[in-house]
């Protein structure tokens, strides 16, 4: 009995190396070969990789590659586009910068040039106005010296017509002007004496009955202040003569006539004379002035 128990301990064993063996031996010739022979359990793989496989992640990343760099090369053609498009507008806004100044440059230039003829054209037509004026002032005096001889001839026409009995013409000193003569003072008297002196020969101070009329006179006279036959003595204004006068604003000085009564001469101004540009003035007929006598021509 004590045999029978030996052999059956030591069978038991060596069945179990022979086994592990065969079985280390098939999982060998399983890695050479690449072939699994018999179940084979897969490695255990990590959380990541059962959320995302490897292969799945690296298709990811190479495609957000591929679109990054599709709007990198997309961006950098509108950059482009941009600056050209910029640098465009820029040459644009230069050239048009340079039409403009150009223009008005030239607007500049005609401007200048159009002043300096218009300059130019005042300047001759004021020539041409002083000399019409001077030619017409010319022609005046030419045709009141053919008046003169006309009245002149027509004197001594009536002279020899009447034998000698009449005279037509004017005194000796005196200037004749269409049917009337002038004589002109060099002395200085009051209003009164003046009238009364061109009474004594056989006239009265000058009455003016035109402009024309007044031209003259202003001419003919020798003194800047003159006494002239216009008097508002008797409270209305009169020539020496009788005919009546209606004041007329461009015949007087400015302000005038005011019959001043500040001089301190008692009264106001009843007797009037001219001023040096032609103007009348009234004032007090005490004052002495030249004066200027009329008389008709006896034709």
């Amino acid at each position: 009995m004590a045999t029978s128990f030996v052999n059956f301990s030591s069978s038991e064993p060596e069945l179990t190396v022979a086994q592990d063996d065969q079985d280390l031996k098939s999982l060998d010739m399983a890695d050479e070969g690449g072939k699994s022979f018999g179940r084979v359990l897969p490695r255990p793989q990590s959380a990541s990789q059962r959320i995302c496989p490897t292969s799945r992640l690296l298709l990811l990343v190479t495609g957000l590659c591929t679109v990054l760099g599709l709007l990198v090369i997309l961006l950098g053609i509108k950059g482009a586009q941009l600056g050209t498009d910029q640098q465009g507008a820029w040459e644009s806004l230069r050239s048009f910068n340079k039409t403009v100044s150009v223009g008005f440059t030239s607007l500049r230039q005609k401007r200048n040039s159009t002043s300096s003829q218009l300059t130019t054209l005042e300047q001759t037509l004021n020539r041409e106005g002083n000399e019409t004026e001077r030619i017409k002032k010319r022609l005046e005096s030419l045709l009141a010296i053919l008046q003169q001889d006309s009245n002149l001839l027509s004197c001594q026409l009536v002279e020899l017509q009447s034998n000698g009995s009449k005279s037509g013409c004017c005194p000796k000193g005196w200037v004749v002007h269409q049917e009337s003569c002038y004589w002109v003072s060099r002395l200085q008297r009051p209003w009164m004496e003046a009238k009364r002196d061109c009474e004594r020969k056989d006239s009265h101070l000058v009455v003016i009955n035109s402009p024309e009329e007044k031209k003259f006179v202003d001419q003919l006279r020798r003194s800047s202040y003159m006494w002239i036959g216009l008097t508002d003595a008797d409270g209305s204004w009169k020539w020496v003569d009788g005919t009546g006068y209606t004041v007329h604003s461009e015949d007087w000085g400015d302000g005038q006539p005011d019959h001043w009564y500040g001089h301190g001469l008692r009264g106001g101004e009843d007797c009037v004379h001219t001023f040096p540009d032609g103007r009348w003035n009234d004032n007090h007929c005490s004052r002495s002035f030249a004066w200027m006598c009329e008389k008709e021509l006896k034709v």
